[in-house]
């Protein structure tokens, strides 16, 4: 349920590795550790074929003793990477994830196991591709512990209780805190937490009488059958379409958030488009930061199922009946909500489960003993797993359907429905996961070209602007033709603004059949950005021989009428040029060896000269002259030259990037060549093609990071 954004990277940073924590005391019905291991290998080698295995991180109950191990894999083979190598890549690879992204084909380079250490549990509790909270989140709940214990904390246990996760951290003074995963709860001493978990537990054996042990019974059995040949019968079977069901960050509690998801998927699949009509932005108290990109019909579940949003809990016995409310609040008249709840005696309701999933019905699956709710679109025999889409750190899973515990199933039976249903296609704003600010850019004062899908057209759209991120609309036009496209003139009156949205709004006479938003924000500008900047390279050397110096900028995304050069030496101006052109050439002479020279750009329309770009700077030097020079810090990112005939393709080693980073291939006259996507820190692989698939020539090209606030350039010489 907690989310790695940008603002964690700094912590990853500082966290250069995480201790591991206590691996416990012996517990009763033990399952030795190798027995342990065996199994979350096997596991491994049929769901991860040349998986390669990294860490084991063990769970303990509220007394200390070892309740399970979390496996973690390498996926493609490779070594298992540091702490902090691994952290990065989790970071990277939520970014990835948008509201598109098929789920089916989604891979991560890690996968996690986690397997019981007690005889009274699943073997395989769940399973999936991405890491567990170790390296999801430990990170930043460390530098929330720091807040109230000091500098000097470590983590020394992961509880896993109910089967609900808490981590606790240690000052050298022997103070501890304990929070919860998603971190709506903190505990100020091991033995309050300690205190709350035997008091639930005895509210718990109060109310579900013989709960326990049946699940025990249940669960021992598994183990009996542990490495016994899977069945030749075992198949998974999913509702139709289930890896484009969409994927929503948390917000507001995991019941809302799953519950939004099964919206989705009934939305787009199903003939009920006015389900997710558009998107907002909300901060989270309960994670302590922003939701950049909230579909508003999950603030619609969280109020129907009365959920309270200063933790995130749901009770069980609203989930259904809000889901109801919010179809029927919609116009779903015939729409219809599958409720059972699940124990030992009726197996955990699996037969509701197969039954709905079997007839194409999405679902919310809540689990009483992980006390979470899922979206499930899937389940899988004779093993008996659900396929989910989580609220959490790894987004798609198989979770054991049976628990200490009990489960609830909601399961929506979709309305008749319309086929017509609107999908806008441009602008999208920012689809990186939970982000601002890579959003598309549009002027005032130019005409854009609104565009989408309609499936079956209705009579009319309508379309709506908001400049304060979802929260109030205004109208941007009324009574559109369906036709998939509407040019748009920006008014002057418009701002510049960064939190910009659209929704669309599609009619059939005076009947609403359908809506769609953009995801995230995009921005408005009146006066342009200055132009991206490519050569020379920030900060390095240009060698004698190299000259003359010409001052390039990105010529296609200048997005300006005109482009201002001008080249400083501390608080002089020693040349400077306005005009078209998207290269400024320097004459040699006005150099000195040596010397730093500094450059700014930027641009104009017709709105006037937009904002100086940051200054970049270089230096002339003797070539053949050896520099002694302070040992330099690490580069974001190198590339080597290299023989374009005898290697396969240029290796750019990313030591540092930004999320959402790209690296722009240039090439000496400033054109566009490569965009290729960035996730680091890694070994960015070039194969020396255009975006048209066409080998590039010998010569000089330019590489630069976008996305990074100092958006570093290197040189590339591709020899033949």
């Amino acid at each position: 349920m907690i989310r790695i954004t940008a603002g964690l990277f700094a912590l990853f940073a500082l966290c250069l590795a995480m201790p591991m924590p206590e691996a416990g005391s012996t517990p009763p019905n033990s399952v030795p550790f190798e027995t342990v291991r065996k199994v979350a290998l096997n596991w491994a080698a049929t769901e991860y074929p040349g998986a390669k295995f990294g860490t084991a991180v063990p769970y303990v109950d509220e007394n200390g003793n070892t309740v399970a191990w979390m496996f973690h894999f390498r996926t493609d083979g490779r070594e298992f990477p540091s702490y902090e190598e691994v952290a990065a890549d989790v970071q990277a690879e939520r970014q990835t994830l948008t509201v598109n992204t098929d789920m089916s084909r989604w891979r991560s380079k890690y996968a996690h196991i986690l397997v019981s250490a007690r005889r009274d549990r699943a073997p395989v509790i769940r399973f999936g591709y991405g890491t567990s909270e170790y390296y999801a989140i430990a990170a930043k709940a460390e530098a929330r512990a720091r807040k109230t214990l000091g500098p000097d904390v470590r983590l020394s246990r992961i509880y896993f209780v109910s089967a609900s996760t808490y981590l606790e951290f240690t000052n050298k003074a022997g103070r501890s805190t304990v929070t919860s995963e998603h971190f709506e709860r903190t505990w100020g001493s091991r033995a309050a937490f300690t205190a709350y978990v035997s008091d639930a537990r005895a509210q718990f054996r109060q109310h579900y009488a013989g709960e326990e042990e049946a699940a025990a019974r249940y669960e021992n059995s598994r183990w009996d059958r542990v490495f016994a040949p899977k069945a030749a019968s075992l198949s998974e079977v999913f509702v139709p379409n289930h890896g484009l069901a969409p994927f929503y960050d948390w917000s507001y509690g995991c019941t809302p958030t799953a519950g939004a998801m099964v919206c989705g998927y009934v939305d787009r699949f199903q003939k009920s488009g006015r389900l997710v009509q558009w998107y907002f932005q909300r901060y989270d108290g309960v994670e302590g930061e922003h939701d950049w990109q909230v579909p508003y019909v999950q603030r619609e579940c969280a109020i129907e199922m009365l959920t309270d949003t200063s933790s995130g809990g749901t009770s069980f016995y609203f989930i259904s009946n809000g889901l109801f409310q919010v179809g029927y609040g919609h116009g779903y008249t015939g729409w219809s909500v599958t409720n059972t709840m699940g124990s030992a005696g009726n197996d955990w309701a699996w037969s509701t489960i197969t039954s709905q999933v079997n007839a194409g019905h999405a679902m919310i699956w809540s689990a009483g003993w992980e006390s979470h709710s899922l979206a499930c679109f899937g389940y899988r025999t004779e093993d008996k797993y659900v396929y989910v889409h989580n609220t959490w750190w790894a987004p798609a899973e198989w979770w054991t359907h049976s628990g200490f515990g009990q489960s609830h199933v909601a399961a929506v039976t979709p309305d008749a429905g319309d086929t017509r249903n609107i999908r806008l296609t441009y602008p999208l704003g920012d689809t990186l996961y939970n982000h601002i600010g890579a959003g598309e850019v549009l002027y005032v004062g130019d005409t854009v070209r609104i565009t989408w899908e309609s499936g079956t057209p209705g009579t009319r759209v309508d379309i709506d602007i908001s400049t304060d991120g979802g929260r109030t609309w205004t109208s941007a036009a009324e009574g559109v033709a369906d036709s998939g496209a509407f040019h748009w003139y920006i008014p002057p009156s418009m701002p510049t603004c960064d939190s910009v949205r659209l929704r669309l709004f599609q009619y059939n006479g005076s009947t609403l059949t359908s809506a769609d938003g953009t995801r995230g924000c995009f921005r408005t500008l009146r006066e342009p950005l200055p132009p991206p900047q490519i050569a020379p390279p920030n900060g390095l050397p240009i060698q004698s021989d190299d000259l003359p110096v010409v001052l390039v900028v990105d010529s296609v995304k200048a997005a300006c009428d005109s482009i201002h050069f001008k080249l400083v030496q501390g608080a002089d101006t020693l040349a400077e040029q306005k005009g078209p052109l998207a290269h400024f050439l320097l004459p040699d002479s006005m150099f000195v060896y040596n010397k730093i020279y500094k450059w700014i750009v930027r641009g104009y329309n017709q709105w006037g000269w937009g904002p100086w770009s940051t200054a970049w700077s270089f230096r002339v030097i003797l070539s053949g002259v050896e520099e002694v020079t302070p040992a330099p810090v690490a580069p974001a990112f190198s590339a080597p030259a290299v023989n374009r005939l005898t290697s396969g393709s240029v290796q750019f080693e990313v030591r540092a990037a930004a999320p959402g980073s790209r690296m722009v291939v240039y090439d000496a006259l400033g054109n566009v060549v490569r965009e290729l996507a960035v996730v680091q820190p890694s070994r960015l692989t070039w194969d020396m093609t255009d975006d048209a698939g066409r080998k590039v020539a010998a010569g000089l090209y330019f590489a630069r990071l976008v996305g990074d606030r100092s958006q570093p350039t290197s040189k590339l010489i591709l020899l033949d």
